[in-house]
């Protein structure tokens, strides 16, 4: 009888606040949501497998196309420059920044290409081992949080306004095929279900005893595992289904999050300090800082741009080692939580996690600007030591935002 009861529910325990959900069955274009924090536990999936393959294929044809064209090219001075989407790295290696090249290579190819074939292989009807499905389900969700392609096109559009002042820019046939890219990328991200495929490779239960619902999985002696979402018991060490190691709570979680913001304090200095970009005019050199940028992009009436830059650039990085100080501060001073608390920093986590990543529009601006303006004889543009600081403050801060574990907002509540 007990088995038959945990064959017929479905239940998840909340990678936010570790309540314990009971699944209702989902209709279509509906989701499930946790009645405590709010976050998503699971949606409809209804021709999930066919959406995906379709725009996973879309957006690396679409990703193909756009690397055997010409991107953009300006014309100074009677003199026409264009640039490909592949001269971009080499143009940065030539000018010996390989760390802004091999993010470049990363963040816009790389792992976005590993992400589509992934979900393409998952959704096709090709056999495959649960072994594989595990490693490929695994590696997805590796990758899936360090893929900026749409942050690396925001970034070409705010070239676009600065370029202006060079000479005049053109579009190609890359470009639209690129956009395109995008577009097909972040449709199939969104329709791509991880849930679906871990179901297939093992249930997510793998508890014994009846399931309370309503109340949290450490009062129950349950943990989550934070790779796959399958429920364990909380002295197992070894999920069943992924074979990754855990434990009922990341217990040096704040201690890592904290060393992590003191470490990208330190690169945020010399980030705004040092010039981030430097111009070579008629032989004559001028380096410019990040809020030099955002001072000329303001004189010159560009107020959008001057302010996407600075949210970017200045706000986004400062708000989000605050945002995550305060919530290091909420799990280790607070003592008496309520639930609203609990529900603000749970928001201001789920904010983080969303606009961390976008302050690496500043270092696409610039890599785009450097590949493309590269007259030696008349004006060349060059990446400047203050574009490693400020990227790894942007990298840094979203390894901070995956140690924290947000759980540990809601224990003790």
């Amino acid at each position: 009888m007990q088995q038959h009861y945990q064959a017929s529910q479905h239940y998840a325990l909340c990678h936010h606040c570790d309540i314990m959900c009971e699944l209702p069955s989902i209709g279509q274009e509906h989701q499930a949501v946790c009645p405590r924090c709010h976050t998503k536990l699971a949606r409809s999936q209804t021709n999930m497998q066919l959406n995906t393959i379709l725009y996973s294929s879309c957006a690396l044809v679409m990703l193909f196309i756009s690397t055997c064209f010409i991107f953009i090219h300006i014309k100074v001075i009677g003199i026409v420059d264009n640039l490909s989407l592949l001269s971009i790295p080499n143009i940065l290696y030539e000018y010996q920044y390989s760390s802004l090249m091999l993010l470049f290579l990363l963040f816009i190819l790389i792992f976005p290409i590993c992400a589509l074939v992934i979900q393409l292989i998952l959704c096709s009807p090709i056999e495959l081992s649960k072994y594989h499905k595990r490693n490929l389900l695994i590696a997805y969700g590796k990758l899936s949080h360090w893929c900026m392609p749409e942050i690396f096109m925001a970034g070409v559009l705010v070239s676009f306004v600065k370029l202006t002042s060079y000479g005049e820019i053109g579009v190609d046939k890359a470009f639209w095929s690129f956009a395109l890219f995008v577009f097909f990328y972040l449709k199939s991200s969104i329709d791509f279900s991880p849930r679906k495929f871990w179901n297939d490779v093992a249930s997510n239960n793998f508890i014994q005893s009846e399931l309370q619902p309503g109340k949290t999985g450490i009062s129950q002696n349950i943990r989550l595992c934070l790779h796959c979402h399958a429920m364990l018991p909380a002295g197992l060490i070894h999920c069943p289904r992924c074979k990754c190691k855990g434990k009922l709570r990341q217990k040096n979680s704040i201690q890592w999050t904290i060393a992590l913001l003191l470490t990208s304090l330190m690169f945020y200095i010399p980030a705004n300090i040092y010039g981030i970009m430097n111009t070579v005019f008629l032989g004559s050199a001028s380096s410019s800082t990040i809020l030099d940028g955002v001072i000329y992009m303001w004189q010159e009436g560009d107020y959008p741009v001057a302010l996407v830059i600075f949210s970017a650039s200045v706000t986004i990085p400062i708000l989000k080692i605050l945002a995550l100080s305060w919530l290091c501060y909420f799990v280790l001073v607070v003592k008496k939580k309520n639930k609203d608390d609990c529900l603000q920093m749970n928001r201001l986590y789920n904010i983080v996690e969303f606009i961390g990543r976008w302050s690496m529009i500043d270092i696409f601006v610039v890599s785009v600007i450097s590949a493309l303006i590269r007259n030696k004889e008349m004006m060349s543009v060059y990446p400047d030591i203050g574009a490693i600081f400020f990227a790894s403050v942007v990298v840094i801060t979203m390894i901070a935002s995956q140690k924290y574990d947000p759980r540990l907002i809601w224990d003790k509540n």
